[in-house]
């Protein structure tokens, strides 16, 4: 027997350990079985999993136990990725702490330091994703930075260069001066910060009136090469073929006409910076003008600066801005708005700056992730999130890969002088040095769905499970990671690397802000399954995750998802209280069948058809939804209460066939409930499947099953809804009336449905709504009255309450409630009233002045019956 109350922890620890035992989640190879393949989108070895982990991992775990039950074999890959500049920082941060930085350990020591870290957190990351239930293939554990993937690292760098695809070059990059390094265009955030747009003379040379610029970013001008005017605009044609100086250094510079300069913005004069701005790059080409670099990439003013050079960005702009002005170049500054491009690891300002950098030629890679897009080869769940794709990959540019840290694979490149640059594993010989950048960790986590089944060699595992099934992330890295994988799938393999994405939100605060440590409101995974359950977690995130959305995360989700689990031990524990002690296989038949029986028969099997295609296109939240009302709000609320009375009675075929009933459908909803909830329901479903004639050791290896034959009921199902309306209708009443909850009362029926309620299904409502007797009849004097589909019930209430203590009970509360709408009232006048008052404080208070206004005309309705 159950336990009388529901314990989490020591059975989710029983239940982890008979699924390691018995290796759940390991997966070979089968022939003639379809397989179902999941690679995890590997985490950073930075250090915990978060929430957003739990969400996605607990997406992948429902989808994997979903398809093992279908009969797939399915294999969930497990690993890491060394996570480059994040992890790298992570060190540094550590180092930093104890007075040293990486350059006092040299490389190979700070690279095995940083290994060891890895190998800690690895363990730490993988220990937390098994608390979670996740049945991952541990067997088949990577990371990005092994060996095999090493390997594989190599392979594609050399096989793209010798397609023509990889070439070194001097363009512009985005700079973070904090992390010493170029970063991709997609790794760099923007966002609008208040500031100034200087209006700045450039005097012609020799003197006289010359340009005046418009920047937000006056110290750039130590790197100005010309000013541009549009052809079209007539206030500049004058200067055009002239120079002007730049204030504060006295060099000269080109005045140039190039359609790209919008005369509206400013003053219609551009300042061009080849060395610090991508379509000033692009006009300094078009010009053939130099590139001078004002900025060094440690973020200080170089030498073109003059006076200032080796002050900091920062400190520049503050003494370069005041000099301007006492020397009469400012000739206006204003407040401006300004996108600014920061690093998505460290927030730092972003530095447009030319470099020598490693690029990857993607217009050609992305022409099949296109194609298979557009065939409909590679679908995004949910579908909103393919124009974004298609998008980017149209209007795709090349891809800088180098990095400018340690940690990371060594760009596989050899130099000697008066040699042409080798592409090898180890070095060439003597006097060849490699190069001493890094490929962006992107680069290697692109290979990922090919790399962790052995490619480049031809190995069983990757001919049997390559291309995966199905890629579960978020919208976040679906430029990052979706796109460069498919890529990558296509030019090594001829295939997409997986036909569906499932994109899945964010898991946001209750109030809908990104989640960070500096404001406090970090939801830690682990707390939340200590506090109530791995199993109310996971439902919790699933009963939200609908497809592409945000998650506003509360805690009281999980406490409500901890209450649904304790309702289905209750349930469970109620069902074997009532099975023989020996078990005994209970099959279903159609003898000894009642209304009830078949409406929930047809309920389950509804119920099961609707979960399991939500779970085929994706939709954990349909899935978590269907099953929660069906066990909640109908096996459990009205069900089970139905065969109680039948279960007191002796013993026979109609006790025989209500037990059938129950434990049928509690084995089916269990089953069907395991992806998303398994500790729970395995350990529930263990003890009730003797009795549903079952005899595999986990559900896993059982499948779904379900119901045997075809139990689809929909005029039994109309006819049950009249039912509970009917006896809804009435307890509503008596609460509203204060009916003592065990009274039994009697009843008076009018109405078409009257004869069914009178006949087949007289003993449910007598059972349900406590009634003492229903019969036919109009309306008694001093009697109240409920409404339901096809029925009107009449409650007489002499001697059932005291009519007069009523009334007075009822105006009290009634005076009450007037005073709360006032005070009500009040309060969102004020919040109306007041200043940048947030939306959902506003929309709490109408919220509470509504409800308040409904329960005063319920009192009211409640007095008239009364009168």
């Amino acid at each position: 027997m159950l336990d009388k109350a529901y314990d989490p922890k020591p059975v989710e620890a029983a239940r982890l350990a008979s699924w390691d035992a018995a290796r759940l989640g390991r997966s070979e190879p089968k022939d003639g079985k379809d397989p179902y393949v999941i690679v995890i989108p590997p985490p950073n070895v930075t250090g915990a999993l978060h929430i957003g982990h739990a969400l996605n991992n607990t997406l992948q775990d429902a989808f994997i136990r979903h398809n093992r039950m279908l009969g797939r074999e399915a294999c969930w890959v497990p690993g890491t990725d060394h996570g480059g500049i994040a992890t790298q920082n992570v060190m540094e941060k550590q180092l930093k702490a104890e007075g040293k930085a990486k350059h006092d350990l040299g490389r190979d020591a700070f690279l095995e330091r940083m290994q060891q870290w890895t190998r800690d957190c690895k363990a730490t990351i993988l220990g937390q994703l098994h608390r979670l239930g996740a049945t991952l293939d541990l067997d088949r554990e990577a990371f990005t930075m092994d060996e095999a993937r090493g390997k594989a690292v190599y392979h594609a760098f050399k096989t793209l260069w010798e397609r023509g695809l990889v070439y070194r070059g001097e363009r512009l990059v985005n700079w973070c001066v904090r992390c010493g390094t170029a970063l991709s265009d997609i790794e760099v955030e923007r966002e609008e910060r208040k500031g100034a747009l200087y209006h700045i003379h450039y005097p012609l040379e020799g003197g006289g009136e010359g340009a005046v610029v418009a920047t937000t970013r006056p110290i750039t001008m130590f790197g100005d090469t010309a000013v541009a005017v549009n052809p079209k605009d007539k206030r500049w044609t004058h200067l055009v073929g002239k120079k002007v100086v730049i204030p504060l250094i006295d060099r000269a510079i080109p005045v140039v006409e190039d359609a790209y300069v919008d005369f509206e913005f400013g003053t219609g004069c551009l300042k061009v910076t080849p060395a610090h701005d991508q379509n000033d790059f692009e006009i300094g080409e078009r010009h053939k003008l130099p590139s001078i670099k004002a900025i060094t990439p440690d973020g200080k003013l170089s030498e073109a600066a003059g006076p200032y050079a080796g002050l900091s960005r920062e400190k520049a702009q503050d003494a370069v801005v005041p000099d301007l002005e006492a020397k009469g170049y400012l000739r206006k500054k204003e407040d401006h708005k300004s996108a600014v491009q920061t690093c998505y690891r460290c927030a730092s300002v972003i530095e447009p700056l030319l470099s020598l950098q490693w690029f990857v030629k993607q217009t050609e890679l992305a022409k099949a992730p296109l194609a298979a897009l557009d065939a409909g080869e590679f679908k995004i769940y949910p579908e909103n999130w393919a124009k974004p794709y298609r998008d980017w990959l149209v209007n795709i540019k090349d891809w800088c890969v180098s990095r400018q840290i340690w940690w990371g694979h060594r760009i596989p490149v050899w130099y000697k002088d008066g040699e042409k640059p080798v592409v090898a594993e180890s070095s060439p010989g003597a006097g060849w040095t490699q190069d001493p950048d890094v490929l962006d960790t992107w680069f290697s986590s692109a290979l990922w769905p090919l790399a962790v089944f052995g490619w480049p060699e031809k190995t069983k595992d990757l001919a049997y499970y390559y291309p995966t099934s199905t890629l579960v992330t978020g919208y976040e890295i679906l430029y990052l990671w979706v796109a460069r994988m498919q890529m990558m799938g296509h030019a090594f393999m001829g295939k997409p690397a997986f036909p569906d994405a499932v994109i899945h939100g964010i898991v946001r605060d209750k109030s809908g802000k990104k989640m960070s440590k500096s404001l406090g409101n970090v939801v830690d995974p682990l707390v939340m399954m200590d506090k109530h359950g791995t199993d109310a977690l996971r439902f919790a995130l699933m009963h939200q995750a609908f497809p592409g959305k945000d998650i506003a995360f509360d805690e009281q989700s999980v406490v409500g998802a901890r209450n649904f689990v304790n309702k289905l031990w209750n349930s469970t524990r109620f069902v074997l209280m009532n099975l023989p002690e020996a078990p005994k296989a209970y099959a279903l038949g159609k003898d000894g069948l009642e209304a009830a029986d078949l409406w929930i028969l047809s309920r389950c099997q509804a119920t099961l058809a609707k979960a399991k295609a939500a779970l085929d296109v994706y939709d954990p939240a349909a899935a978590a939804g269907a099953l929660y009302v069906f066990l909640w709000d109908e096996f459990c609320a009205w069900y089970i209460e139905l065969a109680k009375g039948r279960l007191t009675g002796a013993e026979g075929p109609g006790k025989d066939a209500v037990r059938a009933v129950l434990v049928q459908v509690l084995s089916a909803s269990l089953k069907a409930l395991h992806p998303l909830m398994p500790f729970v329901t395995e350990e529930l479903h263990a003890a009730i499947k003797p009795y549903a004639g079952e005899s595999t050791d986990f559900i896993l290896r059982g499948g779904y099953g379900g119901l045997t034959g075809d139990w689809s009921a929909p005029e039994i199902e109309k006819e049950m809804a009249k039912v509970m309306g009917a006896v809804t209708a009435i307890r509503s009443l008596r609460a509203q009336l204060n009916v003592p909850p065990g009274l039994k009362i009697k009843a008076f029926i009018d109405g078409p449905f009257a004869g069914a309620l009178l006949g087949k299904h007289k003993a449910y409502a007598l059972l349900l709504a406590q009634l003492e007797s229903l019969e036919a009849g109009a309306r008694p004097p001093q009697s109240a009255t409920a409404v339901a589909d096809g029925a009107a019930f009449y409650i007489p209430l002499a001697g059932v309450i005291d009519l007069g203590k009523e009334r007075e009970r009822l105006a009290k509360d009634l005076a009450k409630a007037e005073s709360d709408i006032e005070k009500c009232e009040a309060k969102l006048r004020n919040i109306s009233a007041a200043p940048n008052v947030p939306a959902e404080k506003l929309a709490e208070a109408r919220e509470q002045r509504d409800s308040a206004a409904a329960k005063r005309d319920r009192l009211k309705e409640t007095i008239a019956v009364l009168s």
